[in-house]
């Protein structure tokens, strides 16, 4: 166990970029975008027909005295727990090309020699690195995304004192921070599970290419895709990728259901059916007896034990 935490450990440190640099710019992003509407745009005037011009403040204020308490805990919840979307977005990204490097980039650079060397195991490698993509990286980019969501929140504080409202009724007592928060990080880790397929082959394609890892794993799909449609007139190929996607996208704004039924009552709607039937995905549970999500794990399975193959058997320098 201690060996395989080091490997993770090296691989934390060899992407330290992608998996500590790159969210912290994103929720910095995010910050200094709150900042510019808290205290640079404050003083603005907003123009409301036959009403008047009212000040950013002003407004605030009135949303204080005049929001019902739950109104405020919609309002609050859905603004922080939406910011996960561009992280996720980001970590959908840096996971692609971390696993289309990662048993590629030390053949290539010759390390490999060096790690054959060591009394580690091709498979205690490749498993550290499907570690490293669907446990260490979701978590990294979860605890920058509660601090941003902090710093968010310690920053509308600040303008709620400049209004004077009350900070504590208007954003800390409906924004209920820690389950937002274990919302977030349940949604990643879930969302990692429908894109394991899709890690799996990353993982095989980079244990395997000699050269343009990014080329070999993407044309012979689009290349299929095309020639499904023109042989078959089908589109299976498109249709299982887009299904992973829409796994992924709805584990992602699974949290958003009980959030919507409770914005359909706050604000009193007669379409609240409709809300529930078209806006908010199947819960959690749902999702994980989903016969294609377990198709999809073990398809992930196959291409790591491939991975693990290729890279005992093929371990040459490029």
């Amino acid at each position: 166990m201690s060996t395989f935490l080091t490997l993770i450990k090296r691989e934390y440190w060899e992407h330290k970029t992608g998996l500590q640099w790159v969210p912290m710019i994103v929720g910095g992003i995010i910050v200094f975008g709150v900042f510019l509407a808290v205290f640079v745009f404050a003083n603005s005037d907003v123009r409301i027909n036959s009403v008047g011009s009212y000040s950013i403040t002003d407004l605030f204020g009135l949303y204080d005295a005049s929001v019902s308490p739950e109104q405020k805990r919609v309002a609050i919840q859905m603004g922080s727990y939406s910011s996960i979307i561009s992280f996720a977005i980001t970590l959908g990204f840096v996971s692609f090309f971390y696993c289309l490097g990662a048993l590629y980039d030390d053949r290539k650079d010759k390390s490999i020699l060096f790690w054959k060397s060591l009394p580690v195991s091709d498979s205690q490698t490749v498993l550290s690195k499907v570690a490293t993509v669907m446990l260490l990286a979701p978590f990294a980019f979860w605890v920058v995304l509660v601090a941003s969501n902090l710093i968010v929140m310690l920053l509308a504080t600040l303008f709620a004192w400049f209004s004077d409202a009350s900070a504590w009724d208007s954003i800390w007592a409906p924004s209920n921070f820690f389950g937002i928060a274990g919302y977030q990080l349940l949604a990643l880790y879930v969302a990692t599970l429908w894109a394991a397929p899709v890690i799996g082959y990353l993982l095989l394609v980079s244990s395997w290419t000699k050269k343009v890892p990014f080329l070999v794993a993407t044309v012979p799909v689009v290349l299929l895709i095309i020639a499904e449609s023109i042989i078959f007139k089908s589109a299976n190929v498109a249709g299982y990728i887009g299904e992973r996607l829409a796994g992924i996208w709805n584990a992602i704004m699974t949290p958003f259901a009980s959030i919507a039924g409770d914005f359909a009552q706050a604000f009193n709607m007669d379409d609240e059916d409709w809300i529930a039937e078209k806006l908010t995905p199947s819960s959690y549970f749902e999702q994980l007896m989903d016969l294609d999500l377990w198709f999809g794990l073990v398809a992930a399975a196959l291409f790591i034990i491939g991975a693990i193959y290729i890279r005992r058997y093929r371990d040459e320098a490029l």
